[in-house]
């Protein structure tokens, strides 16, 4: 056993008056209490311990060069697995320790699960979408309800941890429009029926209101984007469909978390005022936000951009604990591993972040990273 010990601990839900981990190998056996006699003590100076972050929705098989098709185009499968291994190193190495990869091609982010050198990835595989519809290239294309059906038992056999549907078209696909359905009410819920049977839940990615209506309707796990879109590039608050989110009870991975230079799409910048309204008064109303950076999908998203996202939270109403919290335990349970991520708690699994100053007062002390540990193993951080 060792100890880790900083000047503060935040345990993902409150800060710990005793700042000190005890480590067992992969494995936490306390927190916030003096290690036994004879336990090693490594003491970190002037940081924060506090657990990994989880990312709810990355895109591990995309490097944000080019539009998503010719991020893909031409590439092995081998090679976008060995882009997909570079990303999840570059993001452990910010401190993001558990990844929801929400689109790959040729299920070849499954291969790296086992990797102990990189973050826990839950992985979806190709994602389901319409013939010619969001990402078709990735191959999850389904025409009716019997292939949607199969590409559910497929991800099944295939040991996916989750099934992600394109509900809405997306803007960086412009063939199907993103706030346009790409399959009807009941092919989503057949989709859900058929992934919880198999034990899977259900991401949906949701610019549109009608799709994300069908997407509450039919009881998916988490709403992606959720955009509020309502017709041609233009969001609308819609309190209704705002009261349905928080009544049900489903968590939204909202895309936030971008370099602080890059320039978003026209659509974003238009909308971005409407989105982050609605989704502050999902967060007041009691509902569930938490970060899923879509990183991958252009250059001011790399696969490290999580930090950034803490002064969006901040910026819907999230206190500093809170905002801390949506990036560690509420989004472990949101992707399902709530049992053992997102927690400095004797026995969770002993992925802890050191950062520099208290991201409780400073957000931005998130990026000023001085220790990784992923399962209790000290991870390479560049200066």
């Amino acid at each position: 056993m060792r100890a880790l010990r900083g000047a503060r601990l935040f345990d993902g839900t409150r800060t710990v008056s005793t700042p000190v981990a005890v480590l067992d190998g992969a494995t936490i056996v306390s927190v916030g209490v003096e290690p036994p006699p004879g336990v090693e003590i490594v003491d970190l100076g002037d940081v924060t311990l506090l657990p990994g972050l989880v990312d709810a929705h990355q895109l591990l098989v995309f490097d944000g060069n080019g539009t998503l098709e010719e991020q893909v185009a031409g590439r092995t499968d081998d090679e976008l697995r060995e882009r997909a291994r570079g990303n999840a190193q570059r993001a452990l190495a910010a401190g993001i320790t558990t990844i929801r990869d929400l689109g790959d091609r040729g299920f070849v982010t499954l291969a790296l699960r086992c990797d102990p050198v990189l973050p826990t990835i839950l992985a979806a595989g190709p994602p389901l979408t319409a013939d010619g519809g969001h990402c078709w290239f990735l191959g999850g294309c389904c025409t009716d309800a019997a292939a949607l059906r199969d590409a559910v038992a497929e991800r099944a056999r295939c040991g996916c941890d989750v099934v992600k549907i394109m509900v809405t078209g997306g803007a960086l696909t412009p063939a199907h429009p993103m706030w346009v359905s790409q399959f009807t009410a009941e092919e989503v819920a057949l989709v859900v029926a058929a992934a919880h049977d198999a034990g899977l839940p259900v991401a949906a990615h949701c610019h549109g209101i009608e799709g994300t209506i069908q997407a509450l309707d039919a009881g998916v796990d988490t709403i992606e984007h959720c955009s509020f879109f309502a017709s041609e590039g233009r969001s609308e608050r819609d309190d209704g469909v705002i009261d349905r989110i928080v009544a049900s009870g489903t968590p939204i991975s909202a895309t936030c978390g971008v370099l602080p230079d890059a320039v978003p799409p026209p659509f974003v910048q238009a909308n971005r005022a409407v989105i982050d309204d609605a989704l502050a008064a999902i967060h007041q109303r009691g509902g569930t936000v938490v970060v899923g950076t879509d990183a991958g999908v252009g250059p001011g998203k790399p696969h490290d951009v999580l930090p950034y996202a803490a002064a969006n939270l901040a910026a819907l109403g999230l206190d500093g604990a809170q905002v801390l919290t949506a990036m560690t335990a509420t989004a472990a349970r949101v992707c399902g591993v709530g049992d053992r991520k997102g927690r400095l708690a004797p026995g969770f699994d002993a992925d802890l972040l050191a950062v520099s100053g208290d991201p409780i007062v400073d957000a931005g002390a998130l990026r000023e990273v001085r220790g990784v540990w992923r399962g209790g193993r000290a991870v390479s951080v560049d200066p």
